[in-house]
């Protein structure tokens, strides 16, 4: 039996896209925030440096969070931090930023070590990361939106392959296990909170969609007379 990863990314992200090592780093409530976690779950994650005394970061505040919100949402896996590029900036400053600008997402003070990584020059700067690890960089929330969107629409799950013997197809929100008719097998999803959201029977040469559920990160299982034929990760987009 060989383990599927269907959540395959596109990878003419950009010309201009570079690999990024891990950010492990707590935000100001203390709450640890792990990059390659995030990464690894499948979620698309928008790094947004800032600093408290930054006129543009606050006056566009209110479309970022739009944005976010959205995303949110529509069910997208999408991640957003902010996080404070001044190394004379404390926790205390991006507290207040929070504060002030009604961020719902992490906030994290004293990334200064952070923006020396993604080599930011200026605030308010984007990046986002894909679950590939690649990134660009955008200079405003516009072009960051278009970013995002762009790396939504590069998740792809077409995949062909044999399981059981028989062709094995994943296209769009599909799943067809081209099994003879007579051939039953069990297919369970769940979210990316563990909680199955699909369990049903299929047939084979049957095509099982699933429109009815939101975009994001999803693990299947296929099983039959309790063998586990293949399990694996589905991107699921709208």
């Amino acid at each position: 039996m060989r383990i599927l990863t269907l959540f395959l990314i596109a990878f003419s992200f950009s010309v201009s896209a570079q690999t990024t090592t891990n950010v492990n780093i707590d935000d100001i409530d203390g709450v640890n925030q792990d990059l390659f976690a995030e990464l690894d779950a499948g979620n698309i994650v928008v790094l947004k440096f800032f600093t408290d005394w930054c006129g543009i970061c606050n006056s566009t505040a209110i479309e970022v969070v739009a944005i976010y919100n959205a995303y949110q949402t529509n069910g997208d896996p999408v991640v957003f931090w902010a996080l404070d590029r001044d190394p004379n900036e404390t926790n205390v400053d991006a507290t207040n930023y929070r504060n002030d600008n009604a961020i719902p997402f992490p906030v994290i003070g004293e990334a200064s070590t952070v923006a020396v990584q993604f080599g930011v020059l200026y605030q308010p700067e984007y990046y986002i990361v894909r679950p590939d690890r690649s990134y660009v960089k955008r200079i405003n929330y516009i072009s960051m939106q278009t970013a995002v969107d762009e790396a939504l629409a590069s998740i792809a799950t077409g995949i062909e392959d044999v399981v059981g013997g028989y062709a094995f197809e994943v296209a769009g929100n599909s799943i067809t296990w081209s099994a003879p008719s007579a051939e039953k097998a069990r297919l369970q999803i769940a979210d990316a909170s563990g909680r199955t959201v699909v369990n049903r029977t299929i047939a084979g040469d049957e095509k099982a969609t699933f429109n009815n559920l939101n975009a994001g990160v999803y693990i299947y299982m296929l099983t039959q007379n309790d063998k586990v034929l293949t399990t694996g990760k589905i991107g699921l987009v709208k």
